[in-house]
């Protein structure tokens, strides 16, 4: 019962999207944006304990795909971190 308790206290995607999106535009702020954004596509993953957002350029394989930034926000905290991949 515990487990099900701990469980409804951890943000779910829905919470963590727009936490990941303000601090990701914020610090996206500081570069030049890629030439080519048709592609661009938000990547998610849920863990037990964080929400990764990853935003990145699709390319034609996985392997092309071009990664901008990789929020990461812990679902107990709502603490945000995000790294940028793009040359400043």
């Amino acid at each position: 019962m515990e487990a099900m308790v701990r469980s409804k206290m951890l943000l779910g995607i829905r919470e963590m999207e727009p936490l990941a999106r303000e601090a990701t535009c914020a610090a996206l702020m500081k570069y030049s944006p890629p030439k080519h954004l048709e592609n661009l596509t938000l990547g998610t993953q849920i863990t037990d304990t964080h929400g990764i957002f990853e935003l990145y350029l699709a390319g034609e394989t996985p392997r092309d795909a071009m990664v901008i930034s990789e929020a990461t926000v812990d679902r107990a905290t709502g603490e945000v971190s995000v790294k940028i991949f793009l040359d400043g």
